[in-house]
């Protein structure tokens, strides 16, 4: 058996662990309900760790226990937020302060608490997830009656519906779980004591509802249970790591939802059985015929249990189907779900002679797991939830049931004119023909009106006695009996091909819009133009303002730009740093009035969408599904657009690079001919220096220095245009690196003044596979950079060591250093460095630098720069380091 760590699987810890030193830690002091200590413990620690760590009061409610608030001496307390929420100042943690302010921990009591309209954030828990993201550790309370997966489970044992939840996901990404635990009858005694709630009569209210001991040992239990399979999923996933009997996740669970509160229960159960069993699951909701007829409360409720089952970490999906049974199997079958998890209700009266659901799916479920869960009306929620109600086909404008009435009029006076020519019972279809239009048009409603009033219209103008409703031909009994039933059949047929109709051209409508906006999208440039194809072709389609904010150089451009008001610039900026939707419908910033949507490409934030409803309606679900399509669409063109011009600036630096280099290269050759014969004329010059007067001989000198200068700069030209144009050849030999360097200190020796130059060896070095010649260059450069930056009694340290197959070098000065973002834009050619507080010229030509980095690639080693660490709050100079590869037979030894 194989049970070596999996790599990758080790990898994904690691890089979660780094992924969460970058991000804070939160810590919840978890029990079973209140009283248990929670606070009082979180504060403890916190006063055990106040000398070595900068912490911060958010939020404390100590609710008047002078234990708990004795311990809040000597921890800063961060201001309240005042609110005003209509007429009234309420206070809430203030999260712009706490990110400003930015301690190592801030205290927040209350995890589940919700915050005041207005605020930033619904939810506290949604603030905390902020200060996490900002890099600050967390301090938290928490029951567990508000844990979202055992909300339900609360409610049935203790009667008792919590309405503040926190999503699971949360709670099982903590860094620490510390669980706060006293025995039942303790907790009960400090509850008499006034330890618990301190408002008068609130103890025996409190007891006599909540805090009974039954109640008590089973949120005991709870806690309990819960802790331990978090701590079980810890375990799970680190023994998956390293091979340990690493359960198979074959299983998926798919649980169905609809628009009724009784769903809720649903999602909450296979949440913790698919916690339990550690296996993923999926919320689907089917979209039949009858979406079309739920009314807006229905609606809302589906979006509340699919954000719901979100919350707690499904995948949510939404399919269209017209059969219940089939669509829901297909869709089991096609994507492996091994599990389905449907809901049971005793069904009315009149629909008793059909299956269920749930025996359809068991009927039809070959191979498949049907788990049905009977509604239980035991729970407030439960027994307050009603059925989704339909909105009735019945109930439509009157005017639309007058014009049924005058169809059928129509239908009269038109077979009128045949009613000698043709057999009656022919004229009936006449009226079949008005209820499929009626049905057509009108709907369900008004073509049953159809139905029952063509009865009385035929048989008043077409059978004999004509104008009385008596007849004497008995089978007009089976015609009229026909013709209703036909009529009926015929229209609800027709009246649902309509609806369908409808919701064909609804999805039509959508797919032309995202085909139109892809098309406008690629045939325009300029960000500018991208916002104005997305406002043409959302604006009207939408009924809604659209605005494009694109991110340019860490700054926010707003297409069109026009002022915002502070309330929505504040959204826009949110989205943009978090790369989360927010705004109207949203758990972020909910006041806002325009929503708000990343546009992300490669995990990049590019912008920001703003969608601002022309009404007052709220976005649903779908339409928020629909409006992260358009925005991954308007992503795509601006990351189109920016890669574009990039490959232009790219092909434009290429051809200034390959231009320069042919200067470069021309250049230096036209000018080491006449440089060498002026050089060589100056020198034989000063050899008669005897024979020439002292002024003579001073310029001469002087002039003599220059060239030397400008030679050693068209050398240095003509080394660059052999680097950059590939035809630098190497001469390959293995070298003490000891030798190289000091071969360098020697040569620089009449340039050092009174400089130092120290060398650090460290360890045995091995040889080198190197170009002496070209390495010796290096160091030569990188010495007279050290020169230049340091004074006339500066001291330079030359430092070798191994690493692994490479050998290390460093070349550390004492000068001022590298200003800031410096250390790669230095290696650039032409670049001239100039100290911060230097009133000095930049010296040098530029290219020192920029040769010692492609000499050094060319032997496959890596150069960088950076700043020694600083000595009493002064710079301490700057460190130049390379690498060079150890010679074969030198590195198999190592």
């Amino acid at each position: 058996m194989n049970t070596r760590p999996d790599p990758d699987k080790l990898l994904a810890l690691v890089t979660a662990d780094e992924g969460r030193l970058a991000r804070g830690s939160l810590k919840i002091f978890f029990g079973s309900s209140a009283g248990v200590g929670k606070t009082y413990a979180m504060l403890a620690e916190a006063q055990r760790l106040k000398d070595d760590r900068d912490i911060l009061i958010g939020v404390i409610e100590h609710h008047g226990r002078a234990e708990t608030k004795a311990l809040t001496e000597g921890l800063p307390v961060l201001p309240l937020l005042e609110i005003d929420h209509r007429g009234v100042k309420v206070h809430e943690f203030d999260l712009d302060a706490a990110l400003a302010r930015k301690p190592a921990l801030i205290l927040m009591d209350e995890f589940a608490h919700t915050n005041a309209p207005g605020s930033r954030h619904p939810k506290r828990w949604q603030d905390v997830e902020e200060l996490l993201d900002s890099g600050i550790d967390v301090y938290t309370t928490l029951n567990v009656q508000h844990l979202e997966s055992v909300n339900d489970q609360v409610a049935r044992l203790t009667g008792v519906w919590v309405r503040e939840t926190v999503p699971d996901s949360v709670f099982d990404e903590a860094t620490d779980i510390a669980l706060i635990d006293i025995p039942s009858d303790e907790l009960l005694k400090r509850l008499a004591d006034g330890k618990v709630y301190v408002a008068e009569g609130a103890n025996t209210r409190a007891a006599e509802n909540f805090f009974k001991k039954t109640n008590l040992g089973h949120l005991r239990e709870l806690a309990l249970r819960r802790t331990a399979e978090r701590v079980d999923a810890q375990n799970d996933q680190l023994s998956a790591a390293l091979g340990h009997n690493e359960a198979a996740l074959s299983e998926k669970v798919l649980v169905l939802v609809g628009p009724d509160s009784f769903s809720a229960r649903l999602i909450r159960h296979t949440r913790r059985m698919a916690g339990r069993a550690k296996i993923p699951w999926t919320a689907l909701y089917l979209q039949t015929d009858r979406h079309e007829l739920l009314d807006q409360k229905a609606r809302l409720r589906v979006e509340h249990n699919l954000r719901l089952a979100e919350r707690m970490g499904a995948q949510v999906v939404r399919i269209n189907g017209a059969h219940a049974a089939t669509a829901i199997i297909t869709y089991a079958m096609a994507n492996g779900f091994t599990r389905v998890v449907v809901g049971n209700r005793k069904a009315p009266f009149w629909q008793r002679w059909g299956k269920s659901l749930s025996q359809k799916l068991i009927e039809r479920g070959d191979g498949l797991e049907i788990t049905t869960l009977s509604a239980d009306y035991a729970t407030s929620e439960i027994a307050e939830s009603s059925r989704p109600r339909l909105t009735t086909p019945l109930i439509v404008p009157l005017v639309s049931y007058a014009y049924a009435a005058l169809i059928v009029a129509g239908v009269t006076a038109a077979g009128y004119p045949l009613r000698g020519i043709t057999d009656p019972d022919n004229l009936a279809l006449f009226y079949l023909t008005g209820v499929v239009l009626v049905a057509a048009r009108f709907g369900i409603g008004p073509a049953l009106l159809a139905s029952v009033i063509s009865i009385p219209a035929f048989n008043f103008f077409f059978t004999v006695p004509y104008y009385t409703f008596n007849f004497y031909d008995a089978h007009y009994y089976f015609t009229f009996a026909f013709m209703l039933v036909t009529s009926l059949i015929v229209g609800s047929l027709t009246a649902r091909l309509s609806l369908h109709a409808r919701i064909a051209r609804k999805s039509e409508r959508e797919t032309r819009l995202l085909y139109d906006l892809t098309r406008g999208l690629s045939s325009v440039r300029g960000y500018a133009a991208m916002a104005d194809v997305a406002s043409r072709h959302l604006g009207s389609a939408l009924n809604a303002g659209v605005r494009l904010w694109v991110s340019e150089d860490k700054t926010l451009t707003a297409f069109p730009d026009a002022p915002v008001d502070i309330k929505e610039s504040g959204a826009v900026q949110w989205v943009s740093i978090n790369g989360q939707i927010a705004g109207r419908g949203t758990d972020t910033l909910p006041s806002a009035r325009g929503l708000y949507l990343p546009l992300m490409a490669e995990n990049k934030t590019l912008g920001v969408l703003g969608l601002t409803p022309q009404d007052d309606r709220t976005f649903t679900g779908a339409d928020i599904l629909v409006f992260e399509t358009i925005a991954s669409l308007i992503a795509s063109a601006l990351q189109r657009a920016q890669r574009a011009d990039e490959a232009e600036k790219s092909r434009i630096d290429t051809e200034n690079e390959k231009l320069r280099n042919v200067l470069l290269a021309s250049l230096s050759h036209d000018l080491r001919t006449p440089l060498t014969v002026m050089n060589n004329s100056v020198s034989t010059l000063l050899k008669q220096r005897k024979k020439l007067p002292r002024e003579a001989v001073d310029e001469l000198t002087g002039l003599w220095g220059q060239m030397q200068r400008l030679q050693k700069f068209v050398t240095n030209l003509l080394k660059m245009a052999a680097i950059t144009s590939g035809q630098l050849k190497l001469n390959f030999e293995p070298y003490l690196i000891q030798e190289i360097i000091g071969a360098a200190i020697a040569r620089v020796e009449p340039q050092k003044e009174r400089r130092q130059i120290r060398t650090q060896i460290n360890g045995r070095i091995p040889l080198v596979m190197i170009d002496g010649a070209l390495i010796e260059q290096v160091l030569l450069n990188l010495l007279e950079n050290a020169f230049t930056h340091t004074t006339a009694n500066g001291v330079i340290m030359i430092s070798v060591e191994n690493d692994a197959d490479r050998v290390r070098v460093r070349v550390s000065d004492d000068g001022e250093g590298l200003k800031p973002g410096e250390e790669d834009q230095i290696f650039e050619k032409f670049h001239t460095h100039q100290a911060e507080k230097s009133d000095r010229a930049p010296s040098g030509t530029g290219l020192g630098l920029a040769i010692c980095r492609g000499i050094v690639q060319a032997h496959g080693g890596m150069i960088y720069a950076k700043n020694n660490p600083a000595k009493e709050g002064k710079a301490a100079g700057a460190s130049f380091i390379f690498t060079l590869p150890v010679a074969k037979d030198q590195a198999k030894e190592l």
